[in-house]
């Protein structure tokens, strides 16, 4: 099997995050008949404190202009273009027919998110790991190499 360099991986992973940011939602529409409870809204991610900030590509431990910055919420993860159009995750899952699943598992150094999503079957897995306080290295499954990211 042919081994994707690391910036093919991550223009796929961008087109791939623009693509699904660009379907059709109809969530904006808050209006209820009276009969009708309002919409459930899911918090998919939970990101441990030690993450929460945005982080940027930073292959040498300088940031650099590049598809890859991330925003972690307490809520949430934004991925952010070098154009700075954001996605979210959240989002992400929302347009998805019939939504998906987020596994996660936290501790002090690390942050893993499994997402599976319910129509396809894709499931796609995401490792970060805390390096220092403005250092965090990130890899999407564990085939890949880890790639360092420094907080924004």
């Amino acid at each position: 099997m042919k081994k994707l360099s690391f910036k093919a991986t991550m223009v796929a992973l961008s087109l791939a995050l623009t693509i699904i940011s660009c379907s059709n939602s109809n969530d904006e529409d808050t209006t209820t008949p009276n009969n009708q409870q309002p919409p459930v809204t899911t918090q998919y991610f939970h990101p441990p404190t030690w993450i929460q900030s945005t982080w940027k590509y930073a292959p040498f431990g300088t940031p650099m202009d590049s598809p890859l910055t991330l925003k972690f919420t307490d809520s949430d993860i934004v991925s952010i273009s070098s154009g700075g159009t954001q996605t979210s995750w959240t989002e992400k899952i929302k347009v998805s027919p019939n939504g998906g699943n987020v596994d996660e598992t936290v501790n002090n150094t690390e942050y893993n998110v499994t997402i599976k999503y319910n129509s396809t079957g894709v499931t796609d897995y995401y490792e970060f790991r805390k390096i220092s306080d403005t250092e965090i290295q990130y890899r999407q499954a564990p085939v890949l190499n880890w790639t360092s990211l420094v907080k924004d």
